[in-house]
């Protein structure tokens, strides 16, 4: 077995023991669940029997520091696209990194991160951040940061060395889906906040950008919609936005959301957390397009969600038993399995809110830094944020109502090709253009 194969398998191992052995309090729960303390320590003893045959039987010496390192590495990985293991050797650069954002003169790159197949990988380039400003793009691959490979390299390593004080200037090599595939990006620190929300007309129709949830983006939401005629159909474009508060997210939700459960925000060590709509919040009637794309994420995503399982409310579906059977779905996807699941059977074309566009990302999540005996730490989940009907919001993001595929412009004609995204959420428009306003 070579030293690039063992490292994953070690990691299966080491995620049953790590997570029991040094989360405080884990190893006790799992005791009271089925199997007891067996379900805990029969692994542990595969972890043990597999680490002896591989340091006696390698045909090389092996060191079991760094391949327990990569072991833990890999454990996060498996857990999710956001959990991190911090190695001993690097915690005193993880706790300045943390300190330097607590400074005033502290300026972030704007860089949403997440890990796919070892690379930090970019969800989004806030509006008017840095990161944007370089032409950093949704779904890039960074390759390399300041020159050095970025393989290895931490989410919090990589945000800590494009941010700091202004006027620092770091280089970042991106890998895309298009023409030149290699691109050499300079990110040079600037102050910059979040983008407020600014509504545009397109073919006759109004066309809301929302960039983040930001402090105010409520407020500029309502701001916008206070002269409309309430049963206007709008198009609420949230492509790119995976930036902001939950808190943001659930009160520009309520200006368009009938009273009732917005979220919730659940773990098993944490205080769960609910917004709510409440009665007279709402100003909007009208129908709605939603326009999302794999930048889309985390506040954006509850947004979505709400708006939509509200209108499917409308037209008398159980939302919640489709979430349950959605969830069976996939569970016997993933073990390969033929028997079908049913699916809820009512007109898409009906609803009153319509996602348009590519599945989002997937990261309504909460984490937590967990300090580790040996020095380290682990970066993990704590939390996931559920829709009202009890959805989970990560890993796996909202499915579209109407698909749409993205086509990289021809090299040289940026600028040039017609928008597929907003073609289709405008056809989308005329479609809803019938659909009766619902009261609050």
């Amino acid at each position: 077995m070579t030293k690039s194969r063992l490292a994953p398998f070690l990691a299966s191992l080491a995620l049953l023991g790590t997570l029991f052995v040094v989360l405080p309090g884990l190893g006790a729960d799992e005791k009271k669940e089925k199997g007891g303390k067996d379900s805990l320590y029969r692994p542990l003893g595969l972890f043990t029997e597999v680490l002896s045959l591989v340091r006696g039987n390698y045909v090389e010496k092996v060191e079991v520091k760094p391949l327990l390192a990569g072991a833990f590495a890999g454990m996060t990985d498996a857990m999710d696209p956001f959990s991190e293991y911090v190695p001993p050797e690097k915690m005193a650069a993880f706790e300045a990194a943390r300190t330097a954002r607590e400074k005033a003169d502290y300026v972030d790159s704007g860089l949403v991160l997440a890990r796919r197949s070892g690379y930090p990988v970019v969800v989004t380039a806030v509006a008017g951040s840095p990161a944007a400003a370089a032409g950093i793009q949704t779904d890039d691959l960074v390759e390399k940061v300041g020159g050095v490979s970025a393989r290895n390299l931490g989410i919090w390593e990589v945000e800590a060395a494009l941010s700091g004080k202004p006027g620092g200037r770091t280089s970042v090599l991106v890998v895309r889906d298009a023409k030149p595939r290699r691109q050499t990006l300079d990110v040079v620190r600037t102050t910059w906040t979040p983008s407020l929300p600014s509504a545009g007309r397109v073919s006759g129709e109004l066309v809301v950008k929302v960039p983040a949830f930001g402090p105010g983006t409520a407020d500029a939401l309502a701001g916008i919609l206070a002269p409309l005629d309430r049963s206007k159909v709008l198009v609420l474009d949230l492509r790119g936005n995976a930036f902001g508060a939950w808190d943001e997210a659930a009160r520009s939700a309520a200006l368009f959301d009938p009273p009732g459960l917005i979220g919730e925000l659940k773990g098993r060590k944490i205080a769960t957390k609910s917004w709510r709509a409440e009665a007279g919040q709402r100003v909007h009637l009208g129908s709605l397009v939603l326009l999302v794309d794999s930048g889309t994420g985390g506040p954006a995503e509850l947004f979505a969600a709400a708006l939509r399982e509200s209108a499917a409310k409308e037209l008398g579906v159980d939302v919640a038993a489709a979430v349950k059977r959605d969830e069976r779905k996939r569970d016997r996807e993933l073990e390969d399995q033929a028997p079908p699941v049913p699916t809820p059977s009512f007109d898409k074309k009906k609803l009153r809110v319509r996602v348009v566009g590519e599945p989002t990302f997937g990261m309504g999540l909460t984490q937590e830094v967990v300090r580790l005996a040996s020095g380290g730490a682990l970066k993990i989940t704590v939390g996931k944020v559920r829709t009202a009907a009890g959805r989970a919001l990560s890993p796996h993001g909202l499915e579209p109502d109407d698909r749409v595929y993205h086509v990289q412009p021809e090299e040289g004609a940026e600028g040039k090709t017609p928008d597929p995204f907003l073609e289709r959420a405008l056809k989308v428009v005329g479609e809803l253009s019938g659909t009766p306003a619902t009261p609050s």
